[in-house]
């Protein structure tokens, strides 16, 4: 900006120094475009302008500026000041959002601007400046740059649920520069409902609705360059109260739009639904533990029990076994203690004493378990044992 004001002071006073000698000459410039220009967006816009003069021009400028919406200049953005470097506000640019996206083109008087933006829309002035020969007027030319953004409708909810007898408003946004205007349609083809208004274009409220509004309605969003489209699906439900059980019925009445007034379907609660469906899967685990538990430790008992009697088994049979052999006493087996107040015997013999019966000559030896007398008159030993192992 120092260097600009500079550039501007010395041209400034070589123009006063030429009025002062005579040699000044008052041209007269004109300065033309090629029109407006429309863009679409993130396209280039090339802003033309060019001068011509009543006579040669020694040194001119030519300034680019963007107007405010009160169509003010403000400072200009880009200068150029024949034979010399391009003079850039680096704050103004920043200001207009075109920083690093303008520059001049090769004539040195239009501009082009890269990726355009839709804030880049506005008012662009070209003003061209006669310093030498001076005396003559700056003139300029203003360029209206339009950016065009397409409609790209916005759906605000879909689908779009609400109940009988209240009011519906569907919305339809589209960001388009030009602003878009709005028509609303059903897809079935049938008419909006009565009583729909429109709010601002983009809105359609329907006031009351009722079942039978219920259905797809179509949105178009139109700019005069594009048009985008959007589809709503309107559900309504019913949400008349049913009546008591205890309660006469009451014949069924018509609200207005020719709804019939019927019970309102019973509802459940959804968070006591989840919360018994958690308890019962809680209580099959445990039952399950449990009856899993139950069979292994039967099936660990009956094997246990099992198995003791299979070596109670296995021990008589073995002890029989051996009995019948005659090979002795198992090794475990002892003999049992004489008590103190009977007179000892000695072991396998069996005392005729202690039987209890007829006597010796009448007693059938056969049926008994021990030998007839021998010849010395004393008893016979006992051979046969029983399964205890005792004599």
């Amino acid at each position: 900006m120092y260097v600009l004001r500079s550039s501007l002071l010395t041209a400034s006073l070589l123009l006063a120094f030429l009025h002062l000698t005579g040699a000044q000459q008052r041209p007269v410039v004109t300065v033309t475009n090629s029109g407006n220009v429309q863009v679409f967006r993130t396209d280039t816009a090339n802003l033309s302008c060019s001068f011509v003069s009543s006579v040669s021009l020694t040194v001119y400028s030519v300034s680019w500026y963007k107007l405010t919406n009160d169509g003010r200049e403000g400072a200009p953005f880009l200068v150029y000041i024949n034979n010399n470097p391009v003079q850039e506000d680096a704050n103004r640019l920043a200001e207009l959002g075109l920083t690093g996206r303008v520059s001049f083109l090769p004539d040195l008087t239009s501009i082009t601007i890269q990726e355009t933006a839709q804030p880049d829309t506005g008012t662009f002035r070209c003003e061209v400046d006669p310093i030498f020969p001076g005396g003559g007027v700056a003139a300029s030319v203003d360029t209206n740059l339009t950016v065009v953004v397409l409609p790209q409708v916005t759906i605000a909810q879909l689908p779009v649920t609400a109940y009988v007898q209240e009011d519906v408003t569907l919305t339809c946004q589209s960001g388009s520069f030009p602003v878009s205007t709005y028509n609303w349609s059903r897809v079935d083809g049938a008419a909006l409902p009565g009583g729909a208004t429109f709010h601002e274009g983009y809105e359609l409220v329907i006031p009351k609705a009722v079942l039978s509004d219920a259905g797809e309605y179509r949105c178009v969003a139109d700019n005069g360059y594009g048009t985008d489209t959007g589809t709503y699906r309107l559900t309504l439900n019913d949400r008349t109260t049913a009546k008591p059980a205890t309660q006469t019925a009451k014949p069924e009445t018509t609200v207005p739009g020719g709804v019939e007034d019927t019970p309102k379907p019973q509802t459940t609660d959804s968070t006591g639904l989840v919360v018994g469906l958690v308890l019962g899967l809680l209580a099959a685990i445990v039952i399950a533990g449990g009856v899993i538990y139950y069979c292994r430790n039967k099936g660990s008992g009956s094997s246990k029990k099992a198995d003791k009697k299979t070596k109670q088994q296995t021990a008589g049979s073995q002890r029989h076994a051996d009995m019948e052999a005659g090979t002795g006493r198992p090794e475990s087996w002892e003999a049992p203690k004489p008590r103190n107040d009977s007179p000892k015997k000695r072991a396998g013999v069996f005392d005729t004493t202690d039987v209890v019966g007829p006597a010796d000559d009448d007693m059938d030896y056969s049926k008994q378990d021990i030998h007839p007398p021998g010849p010395d008159g004393k008893n016979g030993v006992h051979e046969k044992r029983n399964l205890d192992g005792y004599v």
